[in-house]
């Protein structure tokens, strides 16, 4: 199966997921999936009610976050001396 053939079926199955693999490439995949999935799981926790529109914000500014806090060099900083 080709990675498009994944994507599509992605979408078939969970929209949401879908368009935030899209939009977030640079992700692994099951991360997105894992993502999605804890806003939904938090939310039916906290007796939340949440819309597909709102679970795919939430889990957006969380994957926003993610690419933000990574190093531009995608390693994480070497240490200073003496630290």
């Amino acid at each position: 199966m080709t990675s498009t053939q994944l994507v599509w079926q992605a979408d078939v199955r969970d929209p949401v997921i879908g368009r935030l693999r899209r939009e977030f490439p640079s992700i692994p995949a099951d991360a997105v999936e894992r993502c999605v999935r804890d806003v939904r799981l938090r939310a039916r926790h906290l007796g939340v009610d949440l819309t597909p529109r709102l679970v795919e914000a939430v889990a957006r500014e969380h994957l926003m976050s993610m690419i933000k806090s990574e190093p531009p060099s995608g390693r994480r900083p070497e240490p200073l001396p003496g630290e």
